[in-house]
């Protein structure tokens, strides 16, 4: 039999035991018997067949009354036991109804998304989605509506606290009508976080701290033999270049760390013009051949990580240091969302664009051993301004790129 008929049957035959129906158990039995050898290679078929008995047998020898209740103790029986397991369940269970409102909310739920049970039956699950783009909740209960099938889909969903949640769903239509659906939600926040967190810090430690290192050695080792001539001072500063290289990794390493344990500390108040205002100082004093263009309000206060400065840092030194324009462009944009829970910081170069194993990284949010970024820069404003509850999003073509930082509003 199929799972789902072979679960109905073995509650019917529970309760055709319990209630001493044996005539009946044993009808099926036979009918069971009868069909396995001519109907065993197609499963579906033997499980409609015996099923169809099994129904028969309980018209043939109950009367209605009894049908009835035995028919109520096997639903009571299959209730009592998904109940049961789903309420154990340590993933996050629900259901809705065809116009995508909760009708089921599991514990493993309630802890998941932060809302009780009592706040969110009869409301629309997509309260909980933080993406509204095309693979929000809207565009996944359309599909399910047309019959398909979620299969561990990545999602995103948003605590009342506003914390941000990476998640992967399952989910299957309850009936074939499109009128309600089921999902099955697992966070991966912190999974994935860790993966990325210990995927990049391996491959730093593994090769840019040993490559630097070694060519730092080889270069010191010719200064030292040879102190008198040009050759010997070219050396000396190829080694203090990399030695340098090897501080900034460090220092990038001591930010992630801190990122790392960003959990541990609350989100502050910021008021991002005031941040990009300075930010944009220092970049001018280290870049001082630069263009900036800037279109800022009077104020955008968020609520950020304390590191936030060093985010914007990087998409700034970015866009410059690997600008390769007799004259560096950059264009900064800062702005509140028209729905004003969001500030949104554009910052546009005019360089030879992000190479497209920068962006196959950022998209992916993975690192493999034949791809993997060259720098931390990136990968650290992502982390940033994830643990600040935002976004980052990055467009890149021809004419250069645009590194976008959502925020959330104070």
């Amino acid at each position: 039999m199929d799972e789902s008929t072979d679960q109905i049957a073995g509650a019917v035959f529970r309760a055709l035991t319990d209630r001493g129906h044996e005539a009946v158990e044993r009808a099926v039995v036979d009918a069971y018997a009868a069909a396995r050898d001519e109907v065993a290679a197609d499963r579906e078929r033997l499980s409609r067949t015996v099923f169809a008995e099994l129904l028969d047998a309980l018209d043939r020898e109950l009367d209605g009354e009894e049908q009835v209740a035995v028919l109520t103790a096997a639903v009571e029986d299959l209730v009592d036991r998904f109940s049961t397991v789903i309420d154990a369940a340590p993933v996050a269970i629900c259901a809705v109804d065809g116009e995508g409102r909760v009708r089921l909310w599991n514990p493993a739920a309630e802890r998941t998304f932060g809302r009780d049970r009592s706040a969110v039956l009869g409301r629309s699950f997509g309260v909980t989605w933080a993406d509204a783009s095309d693979e929000g909740f809207d565009a996944l209960l359309d599909r399910l509506r047309r019959g398909e099938r979620i299969v561990g889909q990545d999602t995103r969903h948003r605590r009342p606290d506003g914390a941000l949640l990476d998640t992967r769903v399952w989910a299957a239509p309850i009936h074939e009508r499109g009128d309600g659906a089921a999902f099955v939600v697992l966070d991966v926040t912190e999974r994935r976080g860790r993966r990325q967190r210990l995927a990049v810090l391996n491959r730093v430690l593994r090769h840019n701290v040993r490559n630097d290192v070694n060519v730092a050695r080889g270069h010191v080792d010719r200064a030292a033999a040879r102190l008198d001539d040009e050759a010997a001072r070219r050396s000396l500063d190829v080694a203090r270049r990399r030695l340098d290289d090897l501080a900034e990794l460090s220092d990038a390493g001591r930010l992630i760390e801190r990122v790392a344990d960003a959990d541990r500390t609350e989100a502050v108040r910021l008021d991002l013009v005031d941040v990009v205002r300075d930010r944009l100082a220092e970049l001018r004093r280290t870049y001082p051949d630069c263009e900036v263009r800037t279109t800022l309000p009077d104020g955008a206060p968020v609520r950020a990580d304390q590191l936030l400065p060093h985010a914007v840092d990087n998409v700034l030194e970015n866009a410059v240091a690997h600008n390769d324009a007799p004259v560096p462009r950059v264009c900064v944009d800062l702005s509140m969302a028209d729905t004003g829970g969001q500030a949104v910081l554009r910052i546009a170069d005019d360089g030879p664009g992000l190479p497209p194993v920068e962006r196959r990284v950022l998209e992916a949010g993975a690192e493999t051993q034949l791809t993997h970024s060259t720098g931390l820069g990136l990968w650290l404003t992502n982390w940033i301004v994830r643990v600040s509850n935002g976004r980052v999003a990055v467009d890149t073509g021809d004419n250069g790129t645009t590194v976008i930082l959502e925020l959330p509003a104070a």
